[in-house]
C-alpha cells in the first residue's frame, strides 16, 4: 500500500483553505448575504446553501466513512463540493481523488495537509477493495483500464516500486517502473441549472422537483399516499404544506388533522369531498391504534385529551362510538362497561346552558352526541343537516321556542334574516308582514323591548323629513351601532375552497366562479364591498 509522504500535489488545496478562512473572517454583509434565505442550485456551494435544511452538519452518517464537516470548517465548501450534491433524488458522494487534494499531500516544511492513512477515513468493516477489482484483476483487467484512463488513478492506493514494479517484471511485462507518487488532478464537472428555492417563500412545485423527481417515490410504511392525485383536484402545495418541507427541526410533515380538512368532510349536497376509510391511507400491516391508548387511558385518562383537543378524538373516533361506549356497551376490549356520564351534566342548570355551549362550541357535543340521542329532548333534528340552512323554519308542530334553547344569541340570526333590508326604510309598513305585534299602538305598550324600541321611530318622518334606514345605526343586526363590541369573527378556512373558486385546470378553463372577495359576499351581504 501507498506511503503517504511520497505524494505531491498539483491543485491549489492551500489556496482553498486561504480562501475560506476569509470568508470565515469577513461580516456577512460583505459577502453577498441576505435577510431571505435562498437557495440557487447553480450557484457556487457555501454555508448559505445548506443550513435552511441542515441544522447540523457536524458527522455524516454513510456506511464505511468516518467524515466530519466540523474538522473542515476551514476548507470553502466548493474545494469539495463543485456544484449542488442534492439533484433528481439522490445526493451526490465527493470523489476519492478530491479526498486526495489534501489528504496524504506534504506541503513543504508544514508538513502533511491531511492524514493519508486509509484506517483514518473507513471504518474497520469497510472493504477497501474496489468494487472493479474482480478475482482477475492483477491479470489483463487491470492493464486495459491503466491503458484506457492512465495508470494516475491507480497511485492513489498503490506506490509503484512496492506493488506493480516487482511483478511486472517476474510476468516479464516490458512496461518500465511505475511512477512511485499520485498526481491529484481533479476533473471539473459542470453545475447544474441556476433554480432558485426560496425556503421561506411560498411552498410551490419549483421547491420540490429539482431534489424529488417523483414526489410519490416514497418508501411504503405507516401511509398510502399520491401527490399525482391531489394535483388533478388542483389542490395548491400550501394548503397541505403551509410552510418549507425541509427546516433546521427535519422534515414538516403534515399532521393527520390536517389531512381531515377534506377527508371525511361533507360539502353540502355535494357530497363527501375525501374518503375517510382508514385503509384508504393506511396499509393493512398498520397498528391504527396510537401507542398513547393504554389502558389507563381509554378507561379514564382520555378525558383529558378530549377536554384539551377533542378535535384529535373525533379524526377517529365518531360520536356513536362514544355513546355506546359511555351508556356502559364493550365497544372495545378495555371499556368500562358501565354507565359513564360527565360530572357536569348531573348539575340542573346544564339543561338550561348546554344550548349556548353548544354553539360556542365549548365541551364538543357532537363527539359523544349524535341526532339520536339529541332527539330524546329536541324535537328539532339535531345536529342540523349540512344543508339546513337553506330552509330551517321548524316544522309544523314544532314551536319556534325551540331553537331558543341553542340560539340565544339572537345576533347571527337577525344578520341573516335582515341582510335583504339592510337600506330600507324604518317605517310599518316594512316591519308588522313579519312581526305581527309590531301593530300595536302606541309602540310603548309593545312588551318585547327591542320591537318597542324600532316601532317607536316609525313616525320620525313628520319631524325629521325622512324616516330612518336600517343600516344608519346598525353595523349588523345583532345590536346599534352605538352598543356593539366591534369584534373579529370566526372565518372560514378559505384554502379549500379556493382550490376551485377562481381557480384555472390545467386546460386553463375556470373551475368555479367567485374569486377572491366575490366567494365572500355570496353569503356574507353585510361586508359592505
Amino acid at each position: 500500500m501507498r506511503r503517504s509522504s511520497t505524494r505531491l500535489m498539483i491543485v491549489g488545496g492551500v489556496a482553498a483553505v486561504l480562501a475560506a478562512a476569509f470568508l470565515l473572517a469577513v461580516p456577512a454583509n460583505l459577502t453577498g448575504a441576505t435577510d431571505e434565505p435562498v437557495i440557487d442550485t447553480g450557484a457556487p456551494v457555501d454555508q448559505t446553501q445548506c443550513v435552511p435544511c441542515h441544522v447540523d452538519l457536524g458527522d455524516v452518517d454513510v456506511p464505511g466513512i468516518k467524515f466530519s464537516h466540523g474538522n473542515h470548517l476551514l476548507v470553502s465548501c466548493e474545494g469539495c463540493h463543485s456544484r449542488m450534491p442534492h439533484q433528481d433524488g439522490v445526493t451526490e458522494r465527493i470523489p476519492m481523488e478530491v479526498c486526495f487534494a489534501c489528504h496524504g499531500v506534504q506541503h513543504g516544511p508544514q508538513g502533511e495537509l491531511a492524514t493519508g492513512e486509509c484506517e483514518d477515513c473507513h471504518t474497520p468493516s469497510f472493504d477497501l477493495r474496489p468494487g472493479s477489482h474482480t478475482k482477475d484483476w492483477a491479470k489483463k483487467p487491470h492493464a486495459t483500464t491503466a491503458e484506457r484512463s492512465g495508470i494516475n488513478g491507480c497511485m492513489m492506493c498503490h506506490e509503484g516500486k512496492a506493488d506493480c514494479d516487482g511483478c511486472h517484471q517476474k510476468e516479464k511485462v516490458d512496461v518500465g517502473p511505475m511512477p512511485n507518487e499520485y498526481h491529484t488532478i481533479i476533473q471539473p464537472r459542470p453545475k447544474g441549472p441556476s433554480i432558485k428555492i426560496y425556503p421561506e417563500g411560498p411552498v410551490s412545485m419549483s421547491q420540490c422537483v429539482y431534489c424529488h423527481p417523483d414526489l410519490d417515490d416514497i418508501t411504503p410504511g405507516r401511509i398510502i399516499f399520491a401527490h399525482a392525485a391531489h394535483l388533478q383536484r388542483n389542490y395548491r402545495c400550501e394548503a397541505c404544506h403551509p410552510t418549507f418541507a425541509h427546516s433546521v427541526s427535519g422534515v414538516a410533515k403534515p399532521d393527520m388533522l390536517s389531512c381531515y380538512r377534506c377527508h371525511g368532510l361533507q360539502h353540502a349536497t355535494k357530497g363527501q369531498v375525501a374518503s375517510e376509510e382508514c385503509e384508504k391511507c393506511h396499509p393493512k400491516q398498520f397498528d391504527l391504534t396510537p401507542a398513547n391508548h393504554t389502558k389507563a387511558f381509554v378507561t379514564g385518562e382520555h378525558k383529558e385529551m378530549f377536554d384539551k383537543d377533542p378535535a384529535y378524538c373525533a379524526m377517529c373516533h365518531s360520536s356513536e362510538f362514544c355513546v355506546d361506549c359511555h351508556r356502559g356497551k364493550k365497544v372495545s376490549p378495555n371499556a368500562p362497561g358501565k354507565m359513564v356520564i360527565p360530572a357536569d351534566h348531573r348539575n340542573a342548570k346544564w339543561l338550561k346552558q348546554h344550548g349556548p355551549q353548544y354553539m360556542q362550541g365549548e365541551g364538543a357535543c357532537g363527539s359523544c352526541h349524535d341526532d339520536k340521542s339529541c332527539k330524546r329532548c329536541h324535537k328539532t333534528p339535531m345536529p342540523h343537516p349540512v344543508d339546513w340552512a337553506k330552509d330551517h323554519r321548524p316544522p309544523p308542530g314544532i314551536p319556534a321556542e325551540d331553537c331558543n334553547i341553542c340560539h340565544q344569541d339572537r345576533r347571527e340570526c337577525q344578520n341573516c334574516h335582515h341582510s335583504g333590508v339592510r337600506t330600507a326604510d324604518l317605517v310599518r309598513k316594512n316591519c308588522v308582514p313579519c312581526h305581527d305585534e309590531m301593530k300595536q299602538v302606541p309602540a310603548t305598550a309593545i312588551k318585547n323591548k327591542g320591537f318597542a324600541e324600532h316601532a317607536v321611530h316609525f313616525d320620525v318622518e313628520k319631524t325629521k323629513g325622512r324616516p330612518y334606514r336600517c343600516y344608519e345605526c346598525h353595523v349588523d343586526f345583532g345590536s346599534s351601532k352605538s352598543a356593539q363590541s366591534l369584534e373579529l369573527q370566526q372565518g372560514h378556512d378559505l384554502r379549500l375552497c379556493y382550490g376551485c373558486h377562481g381557480a384555472l385546470d390545467p386546460m386553463n378553463a375556470l373551475i368555479a366562479p367567485y374569486p377572491g372577495k366575490a366567494l365572500c359576499v355570496r353569503c356574507h351581504t353585510d361586508l359592505g364591498v
